[in-house]
């Protein structure tokens, strides 16, 4: 599906139904969630309105934004599309995201939109921001997610996204202030910053908050998760500066604190980056922690899992979010798949829930 079809099918029912309805799933990151919302309102602006239970009538579009960054949110994601097709078999559903869509089957109602063509569409709309009765959870709390970064090119060894996100785009500081002021006019209470990677944020995460923080009237910023290293000497500084206008929760991916494995994930930084970073943040007062671990990477020995273990009990994390490492096509972690021994699914699952347990 290009933009052209995108719009011209909006055209096409438009002309046969005169209030037709329309529904959104999102798998995935805060990024997919920004964009499903940028594009319900699109559906909005041309007078569809959202389905609902108690409508006796199937939705004449449905929009499932996919998520590919393990193997089963990828198969999850695919076979909803695949479900709602035969729950609604003459709706039009527009598949798009991170999964590979060329799993699914043709079929001319299922139209398979690229994240390419997809961004080209976000971008015909000059990013002006989505109303609070965008269906979705965030909006109806007056949350708002603020996208100012797409893509990545950092190519972690695990990691699917650079080969289904691969375009960088970055939000324009100036931009990012319009956007929040007129979100902040149509009701929203807090911005919530998010993208891709926000180390690829090229005017700099620190610039942009500041610029925020100055610009706005917003009452509270808060982030989907925060690159270690782009926690620097002047966000520090602006989280002691406005304590009641960021958010005193901070989520920080580690992934490992084993420099061993953190290098064969191609991670960006080492342990004792990590432990500089924390020990940076926990002097400011009330501030907690969130972060995500990646277990049972390739190569990963009881001492690499202990020494994230540790770090993790010690830094008093308030959520941890923990994965078992899922081989992704394409990435040059298959490689290590086949140079380590395998880590037995009980040994996986038995790291997956120390970890866990450790905010339980």
């Amino acid at each position: 599906m290009t933009p052209n079809s995108f719009f011209k099918l909006i055209q096409t029912i438009l002309s046969s139904k005169s209030k037709p309805t329309f529904f959104a799933y999102n798998f995935g990151c805060r990024v997919n969630a920004s964009e499903t919302n940028h594009l319900s309102q699109i559906f909005l602006d041309y007078s569809f309105r959202t389905h609902n239970s108690s409508d006796l009538q199937p939705p004449d579009v449905v929009l499932v934004n996919t998520c590919a960054i393990t193997n089963k949110g990828e198969k999850e994601s695919l076979r909803l599309v695949n479900s709602i097709h035969r729950r609604y078999p003459h709706s039009h559903i527009i598949a798009t995201g991170c999964a590979n869509l060329k799993n699914l089957k043709p079929n001319p109602q299922i139209h398979a939109l690229s994240n390419l063509n997809k961004s080209m569409i976000l971008d015909s709309t000059n990013n002006y921001p989505y109303a609070i009765h965008v269906p979705d959870k965030l909006s109806q709390y007056r949350r708002y997610l603020l996208k100012i970064q797409s893509g990545c090119n950092q190519f972690c060894s695990y990691c699917i996204v650079p080969y289904r996100r691969s375009k960088l785009w970055y939000l324009p500081i100036k931009q990012a202030i319009d956007q929040v002021n007129q979100a902040h006019h149509l009701g929203f209470q807090e911005i919530i910053i998010t993208g891709v990677n926000l180390d690829l944020y090229t005017p700099k995460l620190s610039n942009l908050l500041q610029q925020l923080l100055q610009k706005t009237k917003i009452p509270l910023f808060s982030f989907g998760s925060i690159p270690i290293n782009s926690i620097n000497s002047q966000f520090i500084s602006l989280l002691r500066q406005y304590p009641n206008r960021i958010s005193n929760f901070l989520h920080i991916p580690i992934q490992s604190a084993s420099s061993k494995i953190l290098k064969l994930m191609n991670r960006p930084y080492n342990q004792p980056q990590v432990i500089k970073t924390f020990q940076s943040l926990q002097p400011i007062p009330n501030l907690s922690f969130g972060t995500d671990v990646l277990v049972a990477f390739p190569g990963e020995t009881d001492q690499d899992f202990q020494q994230t273990y540790q770090f993790c009990q010690q830094t008093k994390f308030k959520k941890i979010h923990t994965f078992v490492y899922s081989p992704r096509p394409q990435t040059q972690a298959l490689k290590l798949v086949k140079q380590h021994s395998p880590i037995s699914t009980s040994v996986a699952k038995q790291r997956s829930k120390l970890i866990r347990d450790l905010v339980s």
